[in-house]
């Protein structure tokens, strides 16, 4: 009974201290799944498709999410948002398949091993590339979102954007971390 009493004098001390961190680590991957959403939102913003990507004048932006993950749950709160005169409209995919009326392909961590597949997928057609798993641009990704200088930052795919038909704004552009011009490994 004493080593039992002893252990919960030390023990309950130390738990009581972390819970206060593990919240903070909790509340800051929630709000760094936040910002990653808030730069989706800012890209659809200052890309433009050509018109036939969208079936009619009023059809929405479909934003779609290929896996899981805190950022996914944190774009898909974009639905019903306004963005150049339409509404985003987020469908999730079960699979790469299904990407290619999408407007923009947002790519979850989760995804990562089938990530040239999933290029591929959408390659020649106008949609948004955008992830933040690492090498993302360099797998022939448009947008990837990346951490550097301690804040997120973005990198810009100029080749990716191209072959997608699509048209970045000089100031997302300018505001880019990185700008290449590569055609991936698919």
């Amino acid at each position: 009974m004493a080593v039992r009493s002893a252990l919960c004098n030390w023990l309950l001390p130390l738990v009581c201290a972390a819970a206060p961190v593990t919240q903070a680590v909790a509340q800051s991957a929630v709000s760094e799944a936040q910002a990653k959403a808030g730069f989706v939102l800012n890209f659809v913003r200052y890309v433009e498709w050509p018109e036939r990507a969208f079936g009619a004048r009023d059809a929405p932006v479909l934003l779609c999410l290929l896996g899981r993950d805190e950022v996914a749950v944190a774009v898909a709160a974009l639905d019903g948002r306004p963005v150049q005169g339409r509404q985003i409209a987020i469908r999730r995919l079960a699979n790469a398949d299904e990407a290619r009326p999408c407007q923009v392909l947002f790519i979850a961590e989760s995804e990562a091993r089938r990530l040239a597949l999933t290029l591929r997928a959408v390659a020649g057609q106008p949609v948004l590339t955008v992830g933040d798993l690492d090498g993302f641009i360099d797998a022939g990704g448009a947008i990837g979102i990346v951490r550097g200088e301690g804040r997120l930052q973005f990198e810009v795919n100029r080749a990716a954007l191209e072959q997608a038909q699509l048209k970045a704004s000089s100031n997302l552009l300018r505001l880019a971390r990185n700008l290449a011009d590569l055609k991936g490994r698919n």
